[in-house]
């Protein structure tokens, strides 16, 4: 078949008439300002008031001044506010990301200045010996599994706090984690008076079950309210599309089943669900979260990499997304939206860029992973927009952008 060059431009015509339809009715930039990564800080306005607060520091010399074990590998933290305080988690690994093994810590604040040492939450796991993938080569043999997350708490409607991670399995460094071959995802409860629950199973993967793993299957609990809360929290469809990466990749849960990493997603005006991941692709949901148009497409305007992006709903009524504005991992910036579709603004969130002291498998530079406060864990009474992230993939750190969220001092 002969396409003639009248046809190829009438195409290419109607597939740039339907992305620019796309980003009318989704989210989109049309903003003037971009960063300039030559500069540390984009070359960027700061959102006026915020508050850069470094939650830990990685010290391998020093461990004592750290989680005690020196470890320098610190990233993808989450957060949540619950009962007057902040819950901060966070994946820790002796030198970098897919070498076990992994752990989850978790850190707590009142104030979110002043934060607790770190401390074990979901503590390594051993791999059984012999275990082997599908298609890749070697066999476990005295190995640890790697934790990940991309959702760290749950808050039900009865007031339970849940916190969540996975076990994942590299056989090597080059191994994926997240390829639905890992052992599953497993589930506590932190309560009021700081001590956490027993550790259960929620979600095995296809290799694994009660007889192979060392924790129970949730339904196993004898605490009625916290088998509730489980139920409750795998009955929530926008938390399953937080749960695709490393499940199953055949698991019914999860309502789309697409390549798509790092899901976040807030509520527009009319109801509709607005996602974002990674690359800044994006869509929306008509039905709540329970489906999804078969494809996701880039954010017309956005500029942003293979780092997370969130999004989400601000105290003032508006909307804010928090991300890496540039190839890079560098700055990290807000853009801001009075429906949550068309975004016009972009401040600085955090545009220090320190050296690198430690080395590590797939450490890369300056602020990234950001995270947020979903909307059912919790609000903060200053009505201020708290996000977290790590540094080099190595410190953690939380920042307070004031709302409204603008480069204009209000007297």
């Amino acid at each position: 078949m002969i396409i003639s060059k009248k046809n190829i431009l009438t195409l290419a015509f109607c597939i740039t008439t339907a992305i620019g339809i796309q980003g009318q009715e989704g989210i989109h930039y049309t903003g003037k300002i971009l960063s300039n990564v030559d500069y540390h800080h984009g070359q960027l306005a700061p959102a006026i008031g915020t508050h850069n607060i470094q939650t830990f520091r990685a010290n391998r010399e020093y461990p004592n001044k750290a989680e005690g074990l020196g470890w320098t590998y610190n990233h993808a933290p989450m957060l949540a506010y619950w009962n007057g305080t902040f819950y901060l988690e966070y994946l820790n690994a002796p030198v970098g990301e897919h070498m076990p093994p992994g752990q989850t810590m978790l850190q707590t604040s009142k104030d979110g200045y002043n934060w607790s040492k770190p401390e074990e939450l979901f503590p390594k796991y051993r791999v059984p010996d012999g275990y082997t993938k599908p298609d890749y080569k070697g066999a476990a043999k005295d190995l640890y599994a790697i934790t990940h997350q991309r959702v760290g708490f749950f808050t039900s409607k009865k007031g339970r706090l849940l916190a969540i991670t996975y076990y994942g399995v590299c056989l090597d460094m080059k191994d994926d984690p997240n390829d639905g071959n890992g052992i599953g995802r497993v589930v506590r409860e932190i309560k009021k008076d700081g001590s956490f629950g027993d550790i259960y199973f929620i979600r095995y993967s296809h290799a694994f079950n009660e007889k192979n793993t060392d924790y129970k299957f949730y339904k196993k609990s004898k605490d009625k309210g916290f088998v509730e809360a489980c139920d409750e929290l795998l009955s929530n469809s926008l938390y399953m599309m937080q749960w695709v990466e490393e499940a199953d990749r055949n698991d019914p849960l999860i309502p789309l089943k697409k390549p798509y990493k790092a899901f976040s997603y807030y509520r527009l005006p009319d109801g509709r669900i607005a996602a974002l991941w990674k690359h800044a692709l994006t869509a929306i949901s008509t039905d709540g979260g329970k489906t999804w148009p078969e494809n996701a497409y880039r954010a017309p305007g956005f500029v942003n990499s293979n780092a997370k992006i969130w999004g989400q709903q601000t105290s003032d009524g508006k909307y804010a997304t928090v991300y890496n504005p540039s190839e890079f991992r560098w700055p990290l910036a807000v853009s801001t939206s009075e429906d949550g579709l068309e975004y016009t603004s972009l401040y600085l969130v955090h545009g220090d860029l320190t050296p690198m002291r430690y080395g590590g498998n797939y450490k890369s530079r300056g602020p990234q992973y950001v995270r947020g406060i979903l909307d059912n864990n919790g609000t903060p009474p200053d009505g201020d927009m708290w996000v977290t992230y790590s540094l080099n993939k190595e410190d953690i750190w939380v920042s307070r952008v004031p709302v409204p969220i603008t480069d204009k001092a209000i007297s």
